[in-house]
């Protein structure tokens, strides 16, 4: 009787909750009770070992929540996948017509109000905006959004007829309106709110509407600049228009811009930018979808290639795309960007730097050419502000070259002589001559600056680095004009105006006479050559002006650099032809295709 009982009991043993299960399982226990009837407990092991059926009764005794957690689990995985680079990739081999190019740097902004030097938003820009009017090669205006323009005798008004024609990448027209808005509200943006647009030089130009496909400029006094001046792209006022001037430069237009241009942009992340053709374009290209990657330097952009993620990359590192030899398949199209130039900016605000022999004689021990090769950069090297690539190149120029002997001469007239037992230059009282240079934080940098403190070295100066984030070289570095020497890159106009850069009044921040120089003289001769139209007055004071900064040394010119861009040949590109700026070769991008 006492046997049939405890069996009795044995067969309404309670099920275990999944959860009292796992909790035991959880704490190591060996052993979980079961209601298969045969009232014996079974091992973990055993438990795990029939899996299937022991899951089959969960999601049975657990439906429908269990089923509805399966399938949140899988779309959620679904989502991921679509959205990563893995399935980007697997969709770029699939689609014939897409074209990936790969590139080193970050973005900053892709809204064309804000000045920019950065050549990652110069490339997102050319591709998703139209210029109202574009520069050619020598400079000249050349039809844009802006079809025709007439200026009036005493160069003050200028008179332009817009092409109505021209789309938004929504489908809505462009308007004189949103042209006038472009201009004003870029002005607004420096005047109200301090920041660096595209209407800093158009403060005192006014801008009216005329009529539907008419606008007009007026100047209080000529300028020969205008043109470079309105060579920017036009923004949309339908969508920046309702947006408080202190939070456009946050609005997400500045990532996901909408242009008249030949590409929209439909995905942007920090690392890589979609693209596909615009249909509001006239010519639609025939690249549906260009993807922009972006790397923190040329190894990862070179591990990419290697893999063959991408059909082109560019840069300005030369020397770090040289594995591409290794490769056939791909075209090489290289370019000497005159627009660009990199200098070291002497800061004659410094007393060790305020002697005209001390900045001629660090000139006179930098072999330029040593520099670049010891340095492995691609360069063309430079002596003065000019580029012989400019109709105002003056040939006749100061240019000092690698000499040792007289770099001496120099330093004994600013009383430093070589200490024989060290090597090094000294002041009377024992004080070795050095100097620090400050420079952001890259691997071209990094080479560039170790060789130059080599250089220096062996020449008897000594060199300190001083590496900088791009935070600390615009806020702390830039702003206060805190250096003794800087190496920073410029990019100039087509015209050779550079009021900007030697002007006096332009020495302090935001603007760009990072030396501090300031001789009457050179200011005058800026003054007026920006005033003339004559294209022969303005060759002789730029001549001049050439002359006087040379002699002068505030800076020593270092080089141009020189871009190199390398496509797959199944891509079928037009001739690049003479280009001012890398962006550019984009001109003609409708026409690309497989």
């Amino acid at each position: 009787m006492k046997s049939s009982q405890k069996k009795s009991k044995d067969l309404k043993t309670e099920k275990l909750s999944m959860k009292e299960a796992f909790d035991i399982a959880k704490r190591g226990s060996k052993t979980i009770v079961v209601d298969n009837g045969s009232g014996k407990n079974r091992s973990l092991r055993e438990w795990l070992w029939n899996y299937p059926e022991n899951i089959s009764s969960f999601f049975t005794n657990t439906s429908p929540l269990s089923f509805i957690g399966i399938f949140l689990v899988i779309g959620a995985m679904l989502f991921f996948f679509l959205r990563s680079d893995s399935f980007a990739n697997m969709f770029e081999k699939e689609n014939s017509q897409v074209f990936v190019e790969g590139s080193v740097g970050a973005i900053s902004t892709f809204n064309p109000i804000f000045a920019t030097q950065n050549p990652v938003d110069k490339d997102i820009q050319s591709l998703v905006f139209e210029k109202f009017v574009n520069i050619n090669i020598n400079g000249e205006p050349v039809e844009g959004i802006a079809k025709e323009w007439n200026v009036s005798k005493d160069n003050k008004v200028y008179d332009f007829t817009i092409d109505t024609s021209h789309k938004w990448q929504d489908g809505k027209s462009l308007t004189v309106d949103d042209i006038i808005f472009t201009f004003e509200i870029s002005k607004k943006l420096f005047s109200e709110n301090g920041y660096d647009t595209i209407g800093s030089s158009l403060q005192d130009v006014t801008v009216e509407k005329v009529s539907e496909n008419q606008i007009k400029f007026t100047l209080k006094e000529s300028n020969s600049t205008f043109f470079e001046a309105v060579s920017v792209y036009i923004v949309p006022e339908h969508i920046l228009g309702s947006v408080s001037l202190s939070d456009i430069p946050f609005n997400s237009f500045s990532r996901y811009p909408l242009g008249s241009g030949p590409y929209k942009v439909y995905r942007s992340e920090p690392n890589v930018v979609y693209m596909s053709g615009s249909d509001n374009y006239p010519v639609q290209p025939k690249i549906e979808t260009l993807i922009y990657r972006l790397y923190p330097d040329y190894k990862s952009m070179e591990a990419a290639f290697r893999n063959g993620v991408l059909d082109a990359i560019g840069g300005i590192d030369g020397g770090a795309m040289e594995f591409t030899t290794e490769y056939d398949g791909y075209v090489n199209y290289s370019m000497t960007v005159y627009s660009r130039i990199r200098m070291l900016f002497f800061n004659i605000r410094k007393d060790k730097l305020e002697s005209k022999d001390i900045r001629i004689a660090l000139d006179y021990i930098t072999d330029k050419e040593l520099l670049l090769k010891n340095s492995n950069i691609l360069g063309t090297i430079e002596d003065g502000p000019i580029p012989p690539s400019s109709w105002a190149y003056n040939k006749d120029i100061v240019k000092y070259g690698y000499d040792p002997t007289k770099g001496e001469e120099l330093f004994n007239a600013a009383g430093y002589v070589k200490n024989e037992a060290n090597g090094y230059y000294e002041s009377e009282d024992g004080k070795i001559l050095s100097f620090t240079i400050s420079y952001y934080d890259n691997e071209i940098n990094r080479r560039l600056v170790g060789a130059l403190k080599d250089m220096w070295k062996k020449e008897g100066v000594v060199l300190n680095q001083e590496p900088l984030s791009y935070t600390q070289l615009t806020q702390e570095i830039l702003a206060t004009r805190d250096y003794e020497i800087l190496l920073y890159e410029i990019e100039t106009t087509v015209d050779p105006d550079q009021y900007n850069l030697w002007h006096s009044l332009k020495s302090n921040y935001p603007d760009l006479n990072l030396s501090g120089y300031s001789y009457e003289r050179v200011d005058i001769l800026l003054e007026e050559a920006r005033r003339s139209i004559s294209r022969k007055e303005r060759t002789e004071k730029y001549v001049l002006f050439q002359k006087y900064l040379t002699q002068d040394a505030p800076v020593m010119f270092l080089y141009h650099p020189k871009y190199v861009y390398i496509v797959s040949d199944n891509v079928k590109i037009p001739e690049l032809g003479d280009i001012a700026y890398p962006f550019q070769r984009f001109a003609q991008i409708p026409l690309w295709g497989r």
